[in-house]
């Protein structure tokens, strides 16, 4: 019976992910995840004595033990809309005005208090499309059904067509459930945003910075050269490689801006080797417009202090 056949398959998560990525492409992701959960397994002397043990026990210590902790944790859960407008010379004029919701970082599981919050910030907005740069999950391993569930209630609150991709902390096992859930992943792929006899294109890379399983020339195979292509990438690596191949805007996240960081906005950490200028906001390289969400979730303890979380509203304009 090939229906029951069919949904014994649709049943079967690494039967499902190869038939949505291809064999090669799905068991090498979930190889290279595979190699991130053994490290679980370490001797446990050297998970005392790695940087990522240390800083789960030493950030929240020195936060209680200096009466600053509910401080950050309101301060993490204030989330601001930010307004960002794009300047691309090559945007039809039916696009001028059009409006993209950029959500990042939701680390959902651990971040539930500004989840909660999430929803009555998006009721308030307008927007065209909006889009998802990366870590649904909280912690690079471990389960995600807690993810999943929480971003799949959210998307009751997304009434326009959603696009994403995975991050650093991501299985490719959540993808069946963010698509089913009406979040369009673009793996290494694109989709067309048409207006009239115009369009522009929304294109995305699998996570280029822990599992390196971004190919920028498969994100864009099929769009003509003169098209606006709009990136979404979950963190600025690559990003010398999508200046020079023509993308007008690249949309990231992963720094968290820092998270913490010290008046004026100056990030003690970003988790990226690139300029810091790279780190939080708009920025440019070459013909390419780029901006990195401060996201909306938090890492390694609930608190943020100089760097509130953000959705952004990027608007595009012809210029």
């Amino acid at each position: 019976m090939p229906e029951l056949e069919q949904l014994a398959q649709d049943s079967d998560p690494l039967t499902w992910l190869k038939g949505r990525l291809g064999p090669l492409y799905a068991l090498t992701r979930l190889q290279k995840e595979g190699l991130l959960e053994a490290r679980r397994s370490r001797p446990w002397l050297r998970q005392l004595t790695s940087l990522y043990y240390v800083l789960d026990l030493a950030v929240p210590l020195a936060l209680r033990m200096t009466g600053t902790m509910r401080w950050g944790q309101r301060n993490a859960r204030a989330i601001r809309v930010v307004k960002n407008e794009v300047f691309l010379a090559n945007l039809p004029a039916i696009f001028d005005g059009f409006t993209i919701l950029h959500l990042a970082d939701l680390h959902a599981d651990i971040s539930e208090g500004v989840m909660a919050a999430l929803p009555g910030v998006l009721a308030q907005l307008e927007y065209d499309v909006c889009v998802f740069t990366g870590d649904f999950r909280g912690k690079v391993y471990g389960p995600h059904a807690r993810s999943e569930e929480l971003v799949v209630a959210l998307m009751s609150a997304i009434r326009q067509p959603t696009f994403g991709v995975l991050g650093n902390h991501d299985t490719a096992l959540l993808i069946r459930g963010l698509e089913r859930a009406g979040i369009n992943m673009l793996m290494n792929e694109n989709a067309p945003i048409v207006r009239g006899n115009d369009r522009i294109w929304i294109a995305g890379v699998d996570d280029p910075h822990y599992y390196r399983m971004d190919d920028l020339a498969a994100a864009v195979q099929g769009i003509p050269d003169d098209d606006v292509v709009v990136l979404l990438s979950h963190s600025t690596d690559g990003y010398e490689r999508a200046a020079d191949g023509e993308i007008e805007l690249m949309l990231c996240g992963h720094t968290h801006g820092g998270q913490i960081c010290l008046p004026g906005g100056l990030p003690v950490m970003t988790s990226s080797k690139h300029p810091r200028r790279l780190a939080a906001g708009p920025w440019r390289i070459g013909g390419m417009a780029g901006y990195t969400s401060r996201g909306i979730g938090t890492s390694v303890v609930e608190a943020r202090f100089n760097c509130a979380p953000e959705v952004v509203l990027h608007t595009l304009r012809r210029s």
